[in-house]
């Protein structure tokens, strides 16, 4: 997430996705340079918290109805006279080749996981903190210290196992996110209300701000988005913004 944009999804679906979304990320920046083995160690933990994501909840079919739900808008668009038909193009071939490759792994796509010894010896210690200690795994600390090629070849063939989802849930993000043109608005005394009308299907609201010296805490339901800001006074405590606040807010 950019700096200065806070975001808040308002169902279970989408706090999964973007849970996947954020370790994504991080499984991106450290993996593209695994000479450190610190470096090695965050990738791998992060790969087990997105396999353990993945493990628990049907992911797969939910990226699955939402490639196909989006695939039909763009569809739609194809027709639309004022539509921009270069990027409809572009983003409905993008979402098609995605759904195939998350077709093409298959239901049992974690099995590979699942069944890998090295892995399963991971996730046994996963949630112990300091669980995955030289002391605790002597196998870990060689595996770290081999030859570093074929620790990368490793791990990549671990990330492969994953990678059509997390970048199908990536595309799915981006396309949320720019389905709706931010607002500006005014938070009076550090506090913003909205109105959701009763037809409005919302999932995801971000609030955008330059304002570095505050960070709003947002909750929202069906009918109420409600918004207040912070910042930190002079004792280090974070308290109730009371100035009036600039921001903007997308609600997609």
């Amino acid at each position: 997430m950019e700096q200065g944009i806070y975001e808040l999804p308002l169902n279970e679906r989408l706090r999964t996705f973007m849970r996947i979304e954020f370790l994504y990320s991080r499984l991106k920046y450290f993996s593209s340079n695994l000479d450190d083995n610190w470096q090695t160690r965050t990738v791998i933990h992060t790969l087990l918290e997105i396999y353990s994501i993945l493990s628990r909840t049907d992911v797969r079919r939910e990226v699955l109805a939402d490639l196909d739900r989006y695939i039909m808008q763009m569809q739609r668009f194809q027709s639309a006279p004022d539509a921009d038909n270069n990027m409809v193009n572009d983003v409905l071939e993008d979402l098609d080749s995605i759904k195939d490759q998350v077709v093409d792994i298959g239901t049992d796509y974690l099995l590979k996981l699942r069944e890998d010894e090295f892995i399963a010896s991971l996730l046994h210690r996963h949630t112990l903190p300091g669980g995955k200690a030289e002391f605790d795994m002597p196998k870990y600390k060689f595996f770290l210290e081999s030859h570093k090629k074929n620790v990368v070849v490793q791990i990549n063939s671990w990330i492969d196992v994953m990678r059509p989802i997390c970048e199908g849930i990536d595309k799915l993000m981006w396309i949320i996110r720019e389905s709706n043109e931010p607002i500006a608005t005014v938070a009076v005394g550090g506090q913003y209300n909205h109105q959701i009308e009763r037809r409005t299907q919302i999932s995801l609201v971000r609030i955008i701000t330059n304002d570095t010296n505050v960070y709003p805490e947002i909750s929202g339901g069906r009918h109420l988005i409600a918004v207040r800001f912070f910042n930190q006074n002079r004792d280090g405590e974070y308290v109730q913004f009371e100035d009036n606040v600039e921001f903007k807010i997308s609600l997609c």
